[in-house]
């Protein structure tokens, strides 16, 4: 009996009906017909090609088509002008009936454009809007990296390979020269900092992403504002774009639903540094000797060279201990429903990464709750809150020439790594490789809170007024230690060092918005509304160095024979007052106006 497989769509959907598949000779030749579901007139140029592109077919005037296939793909896709694509797994002998949505559908999304929600297709501005199940199967970290390729006019790209590291994300290019250039970022409707607060020296790169805080399986939908229309209810906050997202939430009137998510991976450098071995390098050696005789006016053959006989040089491998294959691991449990004047959504997570280079890591801990409740009929009230705390093992890599990396790629490929009574043997300035992995002592752990409290009442139908209550709190604390082993402690007898960097954020909004259709010979929309914004930011940070210990096996600053240390503090306010209206007639033509003034 044929399996039947249904894909439930909301909007128009074609119906993709496989009559019949079947192998012959390593080949699955496939065959069926494509209808519109409304008119059931077929559809004729639609595209049916194989994952990897190399078949491909379109059908004909009567919407059929057959398809030959390699046996071992097993992956179709659908494309048709005006109707999203679809992906399709083929099973032998089986029949589908697969109904696309028609991408007109999502023009009656409703969508969250600053302060308010707005039908899409009467948006003017530059916006654009992601759904979570577009970034789900994508394993990161962190959910900025998630974007890459999903949005136009957005550059995304990772400062280096490190887990849990710094991203560069760009709404537009670049819009200053010194000033900042990091667009908002919005979750739940609370400001967050989106500062790196992790102050140990990576070479020049940004060492960590504070939005690598959030776990990206409690993404609902991500929306980003690009044009001057679309940011200008954000006023000078907002002058690098936007991007507001939004976390998941139960359903009133709904069984509670209960996920439990497991994903495991492994990593490795694809491409590894490539060295020359020791007879090459003691060639090399030579004929700089002999080109130095040269340009100096001396004979060449009476000179010494440095290896007369190079091919007596060993090779010292120092990939193999550099790079490692990486594990990852992510566990997310959820859970979500609601009764008829409440709803509720609880996501724990726990992502543990490591580094294809030794010895960087990343781990987090998640917790979210969303809770929103009708006290009454036209009362609301509701919390989004989540906690975190993060784990970095931070060490300098890449751009840092006494790094990870380059202490293993410089030293040239004949110098032993350990010396023959067995320690760290080092090469001029650069540090044992072995000796940094083995003893490096950076670590930087974060705790977050992420909040809102809000209530909302329905004053009359379509006016509502909103007041919450947000806070973004980050506590981050590093300890560094390096011992005798290492460049860095060497001449100090050891050297420690311990931040505290606190960053608070406070904001108190108030939003009164209008919601109106009016019906008549054509149709008027109105959407407008009008409120203020109290912003605090307090920036705590406190350093203590100490140099001078006993033993190796002794950390603490307070035992340092020499210690110092300092701080610093700092606190921005700002008061917003915030007016914004849309009018759109006979669901074609739309009229934006916004304003905004700050002191």
């Amino acid at each position: 009996m044929s399996k039947i497989v249904k894909a439930l769509a909301t909007a128009v959907p074609l119906v993709f009906l496989v009559a019949n598949s079947f192998a012959q000779n390593g080949k699955i030749t496939v065959k069926g017909k494509i209808v519109e579901s409304t008119t059931g007139s077929p559809v004729a140029g639609a595209t049916i090609e194989t994952n990897n592109k190399n078949k491909a077919t379109t059908s004909n005037d009567d919407g059929s088509f057959i398809l030959i296939v390699d046996d071992n793909n097993k992956n179709i896709n659908i494309t048709a002008v005006g109707y999203e694509n679809y992906y399709l797994k083929l099973r032998n002998s089986s029949e589908y009936s697969i109904q696309l949505v028609s991408e007109n559908s999502k023009l009656d999304d409703v969508i969250v454009t600053g302060y308010s929600t707005q039908n899409k297709k009467f948006i003017s501005g530059s916006i654009v809007n992601i759904s979570g199940n577009e970034l789900k199967e994508i394993p990161s970290s962190n959910f900025t990296q998630l974007l890459q390729g999903k949005a136009s006019g957005v550059q995304i790209s990772a400062n280096s390979g490190v887990p849990g590291g710094g991203i560069t994300f760009r709404v537009r290019g670049n819009n200053s020269i010194n000033a900042a250039v990091e667009p908002l970022y919005i979750i739940d409707g609370v400001f967050i900092n989106s500062n790196n607060n992790v102050q140990t020296g990576m070479g020049g790169q940004t060492q960590s992403s504070p939005l690598a805080d959030i776990s990206p399986s409690d993404i609902e939908d991500i929306t980003i504002l690009k044009d001057a229309n679309a940011t200008a209810i954000y006023g000078s906050l907002g002058a690098n774009g936007v991007v507001i997202v939004n976390t998941k939430k139960g359903k009133l009137n709904s069984k509670g639903k209960i996920s439990f998510n497991i994903s495991q991976g492994r990593s490795q450098a694809l491409k590894k540094f490539e060295h020359i071995t020791g007879e090459e390098t003691g060639i090399l050696v030579n004929e700089a000797a002999i080109n130095t005789a040269k340009d100096n006016g001396i004979d060449p053959g009476t000179i010494t060279l440095p290896f007369p006989d190079p091919s007596i040089l060993p090779t010292y491998d120092r990939n193999s201990g550099l790079f490692r294959n990486a594990k990852s691991a992510n566990y997310e449990l959820n859970i979500r429903g609601g009764s008829d004047k409440s709803t509720y959504y609880i996501g724990l997570g726990y992502n543990n990464e490591e580094s294809v280079v030794k010895p960087s890591g990343f781990e987090r801990i998640t917790a979210r709750i969303n809770y929103d409740s009708y006290v009454t009929k036209n009362i609301k009230i509701g919390t989004n809150t989540n906690f975190s705390r993060t784990y970095r093992n931070v060490s300098s890599n890449d751009n840092n020439p006494t790094g990870v990396i380059n202490s293993a790629i410089f030293p040239r490929s004949y110098v032993p790594i350990f010396n023959a009574d067995g320690t760290y043997n080092r090469a001029g300035s650069f540090d044992n490789h072995l000796a940094l992995i083995n003893n490096l002592d950076n670590n930087a752990v974060g705790w977050r809170t992420i909040s809102n409290l809000f209530a909302e009442i329905s004053i009359i139908p379509g006016l509502k007024f909103k007041s919450s209550f947000n806070i973004d709190n980050n506590d981050m604390f590093e300890n560094n230690y390096s011992n005798t082993l290492i460049v860095a402690g060497i001449a100090a007898k050891g050297s420690a060092t311990s931040i505290a960097n606190k960053a608070l954020y406070l904001t108190n909004e108030q939003v009164l918005t209008y919601v109106k259709r009016i019906n008549g010979k054509h149709t008027h929309d109105i959407n407008a509304l009008v409120g203020n914004t109290f912003n605090t930011v307090k920036i705590q940070n406190t350093n203590a160095t100490g140099q001078g210990f006993a033993t190796n096996n002794i950390k603490a600053i307070s035992d340092a024979a020499t210690r110092s240390g300092s701080s610093s503090r700092s606190e921005a306010n700002l008061i917003s007052y915030f007016a914004k209206a849309s009018y759109t007639l006979a669901n074609k033509y739309t009229l934006d106006a916004s304003n905004r003034a700050e002191a």
